[in-house]
């Protein structure tokens, strides 16, 4: 019984249970009747907009969420290049423009690139939600696992970027902001 392990149910001694967060319900019984039934609502509950499969999705930036470091001789903010999503940081030096103008404008290169890369996000969660839930109703149709565990989707990821934002030739810089002012 230990072989066949679903995504959010546990299997009790007497009894199998659905933990998704902070929710849960309880099934008593361990046949393939409660099975189904407990894949069903727990279905509906991966169905509702605000569950967001871990591994199968990327979180959204809160556009308030603008960290800005000073560093002496320059200040940066981290950010994600659009193509690929690899880490990197946007700095811009002080020997080249006065603090008083570099802040205001590295916050606005950055809530243009949190604008954009929510846009590709959305759409990209809504693509990735559909193919879990694919996953999740061939479960209550064969009572075997196949939600395999998540990954992002690199490939997805820059087709949406293309497809959203143009292709990268457009832009001069890695992360899709036209309004460099600095």
């Amino acid at each position: 019984m230990d072989q066949d392990k679903f995504t959010n149910i546990y299997r009790l001694p007497t009894a199998l249970q659905i933990r998704i967060g902070r929710w849960q319900q309880t099934f008593n019984g361990t046949s393939d009747i409660v099975l189904h039934n407990a894949i069903e609502v727990r279905n509906k509950q991966f169905k509702r907009p605000e569950f967001l499969p871990t591994g199968w999705h990327v979180k959204p930036f809160k556009l308030d969420d603008i960290s800005i470091t000073h560093h002496g001789k320059y200040i940066q903010t981290a950010m994600r290049t659009m193509l690929d999503r690899k880490v990197s940081y946007k700095r811009v030096y002080l020997s080249r423009v006065p603090f008083e103008q570099a802040e205001p404008a590295l916050h606005d290169y950055k809530l243009e690139w949190i604008k954009k890369h929510n846009r590709v996000a959305n759409k990209y969660n809504q693509i990735k939600k559909k193919q879990f839930m694919r996953f999740a109703y061939e479960e209550v149709e064969t009572l075997y696992p196949s939600i395999p565990k998540g990954e992002f989707d690199k490939a997805l990821w820059n087709k949406l970027v293309i497809s959203e934002l143009g292709p990268a030739k457009k832009f001069d810089n890695p992360y899709f902001v036209k309004k460099a002012c600095f």
